[in-house]
């Protein structure tokens, strides 16, 4: 007595080039997701930090009008914490592209290994490096090229969509059958 088993289709190679694509760009998406996500936190967080350093600085300045004086120690902390809004200004919320694309280019490589990329390919994961060369040559400012840091987004996530449309090309759609309420002629 012999069992019967289904045969399993093996999968074409560009289906299954196909399928690390688009476990690379799931790995990009989530991502640009999470870093979006934790950078809109950030300048929540810093934003309200923002407001209450306002309130204080104007509470001790008050302080000092009426009273006289204040401890060392709260001008330094007061300082201190207009230093950190400052510096999370400066690096995170202005160049909040070039973070998220670092997270969706790190999501990338991770997909596209899972996926279980072949190691003559690992070089094309480089891909980002013609972006950096382009905006280089053009002489504009790396972390917000032409203006906009979230043009880095789009440098690394539009080849992988680009390569997804693709190797996976939408079904062709059917011809939409005639209304009723038209007259063929």
């Amino acid at each position: 007595m012999t069992v019967q088993t289904a045969v399993t289709p093996t999968l074409t190679r560009r289906r299954r080039v196909a399928d690390k694509v688009v476990s690379a760009l799931r790995g990009g998406l989530a991502g640009a997701l999470v870093a979006t996500v934790a950078w809109l936190a950030a300048g929540f967080l810093v934003g309200t930090a923002f407001v209450f350093l306002v309130i204080a600085t104007i509470g001790v300045g008050a302080y000092v009008v009426l009273k006289g004086d204040v401890k060392t120690w709260i001008w330094l902390g007061l300082a201190v914490a207009w230093a950190m809004v400052l510096l999370e200004r400066a690096i995170v919320q202005e160049h909040g592209g070039v973070w998220v694309a670092i997270a969706s280019y790190l999501g990338v490589i991770i997909g596209a290994r899972r996926a279980g990329i072949s190691k003559w390919a690992y070089p094309l994961l480089l891909y980002p490096l013609i972006s950096v060369a382009i905006v280089w040559f053009a002489g504009e400012d790396l972390l917000e090229p032409w203006g906009v840091s979230w043009l880095w987004v789009a440098a690394v996530l539009g080849p992988v969509i680009g390569a997804r449309t693709l190797l996976n090309p939408s079904p062709p759609r059917k011809a939409l059958p005639a209304s009723p309420g038209r007259v063929a002629g």
